[in-house]
Formats: structure tokens, C-alpha cells, sequence
């Protein structure tokens, strides 16, 4: 290979991987890190905790994904202005952007509600794990409220150079969730003691502080003034907000279609027991944390893709895709060795309980094949997205993850089908069975979107 060529290839990985990907990928593991502290530090308090936990983030995931769809729909937008230098429309479509959280936030505010009231009574799990779960919801309603503004603020800044910006205001904000989750757990000095509930009143804590803190330095750094908004506020245009919908909804509809499905198994997996849906939070939770590599290297492609369409470069998007899917196989592979070598140590991290960490050895077996191929998938989708191919994303999660993987979970549950010595260990071969064919199906789509632009 001639070293013009090699060249190339380390300075797109640089801008790929280390100026955008990791950034992205520290930012994603602090806001995940939320969640999954959450259940660490709940399944030290007792087994119905970590139980209650995982269901109510189980059900405020659930209304959350679509919101997320939509708004990780903004980096292609947001990245192609940024691409074509286009400060004015930027900094209207920013606006816009903001605007459009108020109703989306109330929305999923109100359906995080009717999760809490409608949702989690009916479902046939342990009394006091419920309550747990009733308790955590009540303040993460109001999480819900705010999330699409910081989702919406994260995105613009990743898509327009600044995810370093981002990724900082994230970190801080989960360095300070732990002592607050601590403090309202065990009931710190004269807050009251309220175990795994105390959880989501430190989630809302955090998440407010973040937001603040991101629109102050906004407008108090020369960097970000073609972002400013308070003394340059536009009314609404339903024109640009809509826009934004025609490309997130479907997108918002994928993420839906293929997390939701992940976090519908929980309630599938309520009534098998206490043991094997702590061992199912265990194994998940570990997983969601191997996801955010390649998801952040995924969106990473896509603001690359989405930058260099806006300047009308076919060639280097083309070339960013092919790379950055060959990136996320390599590291999908490496981490594939990494949880099978560590699967007997990992549910220590989570709990003392012998029958759950027994359990959830089973699984991460599993969980350590899928990386591979959900690896391909999440890289592919980020191309997709970049192209604004966001129809053909939802049409394969829905697919793959509804037509084929939640049957087979159903059957697994209902005890006919059998793998292993627990229907939990079935669902996850179920699992393991969708994620493959959205693999499939991505790749496929991809082939066909570079043949027919490159």
C-alpha cells in the first residue's frame, strides 16, 4: 500500500476515532454511567433494590428511546450546516432545535407518568419491588421533561466540532451523581434514607445542573457565539421543526424499535423471579456498557458523513463509512474476547448473591457473541444515518428485533423454548438471534446506499 494511502488512513482515524469518537465515548459512558451506578450501587442495599431499579429504568427507558432517535437525527442536520459553513442556518436550526424540546419533553413526561400509574401495576412481579420501581419513577418524570434539551444541546455541540465541550459537562455530572446517590440512599446527614429510590432524585439533581451549566458556558465563550440564542431568540418555524421530525421520527421509531425490545425483556422476565431478573440487570447492564464503544465510534461516522455531504464530498463520505466500519468490527472482535475471558468475574462487580452471579455468568456467554454482531449493526446505522437513510434504519430494527426477536423472547418465556437450565438464558439466545439479522440487513442497506453514491 503506498504510504500516500496509509497516511490517509491514520489521519481519518485520528479525526474518526481520538478527536471525535472518544470524546463521544467518555461523554456516552458518564451519561450512561447514570443508570448503571444506579444499579450497582442499589444492588448492594438488598435484591429487591437492584430489582426495583432496573424495572422503573426499564420503564422510563422505554417512552426515553424515542426522544433519543430524534434527536441523534440532529447530528446529521446540525453536521451538515456545520459542513457547508453555514453560521446563520446553524444557529436558527439550534434554535429550532430548542424549541422542539418543550412539547417532545412534556410528551415524554406524560407517558413516563402513565408508565408509573397504568404500566408497572399490572405487571406480576414482587409488591415491594414495585413499590421500589414507583418510587424511582416519580421523580425521573421530571427527568423526562429535561432530557430532550440536553440531548439536544449534546448533539449540536458533537456535530459542530465541540464534542470535548460536551463530554466534560457529562463527566461532572457523573463524578457528582455517585455521592448524591449515596447521600440519598443511606440517608446523609438530614436527608432521609430511601434506598434505591434515592436514585432518581439524584438523576434529576444531575441532569439539571448539567443543562445549566452547558447554557452558561455557551454564552460565555467566544468559541460557541454562533450558538448563542438569548439575544438573537427567533419564534418558532414549524418549517425547520419539522424538518427535524421528518428525519428523527424514523429514527426515534429504530431506536425504539431495537432498545425498546432490549428493555420490554425485563417485563418478560418478571415473572421467571427475582433471581433471574437480577441476573438479566446484571448481564444487561454490562453489555449497555460495551455498546457505547461502537455507538459512539457510529456516531462519530455519522457526523464525519454528514459533514462532508454538506460540502458535497461523495467521495470522502464514502471512504469515512468503509473505514469506520472495519474500525467498529475490530473493536467489536476485541471486546467479544474480553467479556467471554471475564464473564465468571464481571457479576461480582453488580452483587454478592451466588444464584444471580451464577446466572448471569450464563449470560454474559452470550452477551460476548452479540458484541460482534451488534457491532456491525450500530457502525452501519451510523452510515445510514449520515446519508439520512433513517426510513431503511427503522424498517431493519423493527424487522429484526419485533417481528423476529420479541416471538421468540415470548416463546422463551411462555417455557417453549428451551436452552440451558433457565428460560432467561433462552430469551438471550432470542436476543442473540435479532441482533444477527439486524446485522444482515444493515450491511445489506449499506452496500446498497455507497454502490448507488459512490
Amino acid at each position: 500500500m503506498p504510504l500516500t494511502a496509509l497516511f490517509n488512513i491514520k489521519r481519518e482515524l485520528n479525526d474518526l476515532l481520538l478527536k471525535l469518537a472518544l470524546p463521544l465515548l467518555v461523554g456516552h459512558l458518564a451519561i450512561i454511567g447514570l443508570s448503571i451506578t444506579d444499579i450497582i450501587l442499589s444492588g448492594h442495599i438488598s435484591r429487591q433494590d437492584l430489582a426495583g431499579v432496573m424495572l422503573g429504568a426499564t420503564l422510563f427507558d422505554l417512552p426515553m428511546m424515542f426522544v433519543l432517535g430524534i434527536f441523534i437525527a440532529n447530528s446529521t442536520l446540525a453536521g451538515r450546516l456545520h459542513g457547508r459553513d453555514d453560521h446563520h442556518g446553524l444557529n436558527l436550526h439550534f434554535q429550532n432545535t430548542l424549541w422542539l424540546t418543550l412539547p417532545v419533553g412534556g410528551a415524554i413526561a406524560v407517558a413516563v407518568y402513565l408508565m408509573r400509574i397504568l404500566v408497572l401495576p399490572e405487571l406480576d412481579t414482587d409488591p415491594r419491588v414495585k413499590a421500589i420501581a414507583a418510587g424511582y419513577l416519580l421523580p425521573m418524570t421530571g427527568t423526562a421533561l429535561l432530557l430532550p434539551m440536553l440531548m439536544a444541546l449534546r448533539t449540536t455541540l458533537e456535530a459542530t466540532g465541540h464534542p470535548r465541550i460536551a463530554m466534560t459537562f457529562n463527566v461532572a455530572g457523573f463524578l457528582l451523581h455517585i455521592p448524591l446517590d449515596l447521600a440519598l440512599m443511606h440517608g446523609w446527614g438530614p436527608l432521609p434514607e430511601l434506598g434505591g429510590v434515592g436514585c432518581g432524585w439524584a438523576t434529576l439533581l444531575v441532569v439539571m445542573g448539567i443543562i445549566l451549566g452547558i447554557n452558561v458556558y455557551l454564552h460565555s465563550h467566544r468559541e460557541l457565539e454562533r450558538l448563542r440564542f438569548i439575544n438573537r431568540l427567533q419564534k418558532p418555524c414549524w418549517k425547520t421543526m419539522g424538518q427535524i421530525l421528518l428525519l428523527g421520527t424514523p429514527m426515534g421509531g429504530a431506536i425504539l424499535a431495537e432498545a425498546g425490545f432490549f428493555h420490554v425483556i425485563p417485563l418478560m422476565a418478571a415473572q421467571l423471579g427475582t433471581v433471574s431478573l437480577a441476573a438479566h440487570a446484571v448481564a444487561m447492564s454490562f453489555d449497555m456498557t460495551m455498546f457505547i464503544l461502537p455507538l459512539a465510534i457510529s456516531q462519530a461516522i455519522t457526523i464525519r458523513t454528514a459533514n462532508a455531504l454538506g460540502r458535497e464530498d461523495q467521495a470522502h463520505a464514502h471512504y469515512t463509512g468503509i473505514l469506520g466500519l472495519k474500525a467498529v468490527l475490530l473493536l467489536a472482535a476485541l471486546q467479544c474476547v474480553v467479556v467471554w475471558n471475564l464473564r465468571q468475574w464481571i457479576p461480582g462487580l453488580y452483587t454478592a448473591d451466588l444464584a444471580v452471579a451464577e446466572l448471569a455468568t450464563t449470560l454474559l456467554m452470550v452477551a460476548a457473541i452479540i458484541r460482534i454482531f451488534d457491532g456491525l449493526h450500530i457502525a452501519g446505522s451510523g452510515i445510514l444515518r449520515g446519508y439520512g437513510k433513517t426510513r431503511a434504519i427503522f424498517a431493519i430494527s423493527f424487522s429484526a428485533f419485533w417481528l423476529a426477536g420479541t416471538p421468540l423472547a415470548w416463546l422463551a418465556t411462555a417455557g417453549y423454548l428451551a436452552v440451558g437450565s433457565s428460560q432467561i438464558q433462552a430469551i438471550w439466545m432470542a436476543i442473540l438471534v435479532a441482533v444477527m439479522l439486524a446485522a444482515a440487513m444493515t450491511l445489506w442497506q449499506v452496500r446498497k446506499v455507497l454502490t448507488a453514491t459512490g
